[in-house]
């Protein structure tokens, strides 16, 4: 049988098919939902996990208010469970700077038009890495090197649902940043000896830095920060507050409050590092009843609309494509089936005129094709139109909303598999109903 013969048959029979329409729309959905739907889900989901595996989503703050964390009591905390590291911070850990100069132009033009401009400085802590997307790491930088976000935007940004007008991170590379605490302040916490449960504050002088930008990290929604925060190491966060004690005329030997604190890391914050996020209440409730005084949440925040958007999408693309999976083989093996039964005569008389079974197999499986595939370009070009319109939405956006922006490489892979079922449901259709259609002989031609 020629195809033209095949093509004709099928549309032909299509048109007086009573499950068209439902097949069509049935289709439409399945696309939407694997598409659309689990697009969403998958990209919102990747946020969360890499938000999840973030070294400061996993790390605790303990603070030696009920007593010096001594070798004794850090023991006691690495050999909990789930736990994986803990170090004393030695230096600053996360302080606000502004930034007072800077060699590259345009930057400087920025500061010069918009004036204040500032950034939160974090340090890196123990075996704490950040990987860049350009230049160097800090491992292998020297002391006041910082790493920037690949969108920098050290200025205040008047609307938040708004895109700022980045500054590119890597076009910083090899540039000078020069920066001071935020007021001429530098805030430091430390423990009163022998007063546990109460702590005290420094207000240290501001002392001006000049930060090399070695590298860029990538600036992901959930993981790395803010588009103002920039990383130092933990040596250059030693140094600004080992400076800062020394300008503000504060002994560091062990005869002072102060210097017993410097030199004493059992007075420290420490930070605990927990192996996975999951575990986080685990080991909380693991040092709480140790009388350790510990913070109840990581130091990296998120939002729980992204948490509960993450679930919902996911609960939403499983139910749906599952359910209209269901109901497209359901609703075709009763087209297959109506099919044979009424149009047995028809069936009958191709045989009898020559047609084979697999002919006629071709012919009714072209026919599901052609309604099925209507329903996979109406769903395809929905499913087109909210992406890009979201795309472009979010885009334009305060950069948490990145998070949303849907990867087209995954759309793609998503939209193939959804042409797989659309193609695959109605072969296995036809091929249940195919010991039916063995049975129809030529003289059933006879039977209308």
């Amino acid at each position: 049988m020629k195809l033209t013969n095949v093509n004709f048959l099928a549309k032909a029979n299509a048109k007086i098919n009573k499950n068209e329409k439902g097949i069509k729309i049935v289709s439409a959905l399945l696309v939407i939902s694997i598409t659309l739907i689990s697009a969403f889900s998958i990209t919102v989901t990747k946020a969360v996990n890499e938000y999840k595996e973030d070294y400061r989503a996993r790390t605790l703050q303990v603070d030696p208010i009920f007593g010096p964390l001594d070798e004794n009591t850090v023991n006691k905390i690495r050999n909990t469970e789930h736990v994986e590291s803990i170090f004393p911070l030695k230096g600053i850990r996360n302080d606000s700077f502004s930034v007072t100069q800077t060699s590259n132009q345009e930057f400087q033009n920025r500061i010069d038009d918009k004036g204040d401009a500032h950034i939160d400085i974090w340090s890196l802590l123990g075996d704490e890495k950040r990987s860049v997307i350009a230049g160097k790491t800090l491992d292998e930088s020297p002391v006041l090197s910082c790493v920037v976000p690949s969108d920098f935007y050290p200025f205040e940004v008047e609307n938040e649902n708004k895109k700022p007008d980045y500054i590119d991170g890597e076009g910083l590379i090899g540039e000078t940043i020069t920066v001071k605490a935020y007021n001429d302040d530098l805030m430091q916490d430390y423990n009163m000896v022998g007063d546990f449960g109460s702590t005290s504050t420094l207000n240290l002088p501001a002392i001006e830095y000049k930060l090399k930008v070695v590298g860029t990290y990538y600036l992901s929604p959930t993981e790395t920060g803010y588009y103002d925060s920039i990383y130092i190491s933990e040596e250059t966060a030693t140094k600004i507050l080992d400076d800062a004690l020394t300008k503000g005329g504060y002994s560091k030997d062990n005869k002072t409050t102060v210097g017993k604190w410097w030199s004493d890391l059992s007075l420290r914050t420490h930070y605990v590092v927990v192996d996975d996020f999951e575990n986080i209440e685990s080991v909380y409730n693991a040092l709480t009843d140790m009388n350790v005084c510990c913070a109840d949440d990581s130091e990296l925040g998120i939002q729980d609309s992204i948490v509960n958007a993450s679930n919902i999408f996911s609960f939403a693309s499983v139910f749906l494509i599952i359910s209209t999976v269901l109901l497209s083989v359901i609703m075709i093996i009763q087209s297959t089936a109506n099919a044979l039964s009424l149009r047995k005569s028809d069936i009958g008389l191709l045989k009898a005129i020559g047609y084979r079974n697999s002919q006629i197999f071709a012919c009714l499986y072209c026919e599901q094709l052609r309604v099925t595939f209507t329903g996979f370009a109406v769903g395809t070009i929905i499913s087109i139109i909210v992406t890009a319109v979201s795309n472009f939405f979010f885009t334009n956006r305060n950069f948490i909303d990145r998070l949303y922006i849907i990867n087209w490489g995954t759309f793609g892979i998503l939209l193939a598999i959804s042409f797989l079922i659309v193609t695959i449901v109605p072969l296995i259709c036809q091929l249940i109903a195919l010991r039916k259609l063995n049975k129809i002989q030529p003289k059933d031609a006879m039977n209308e």
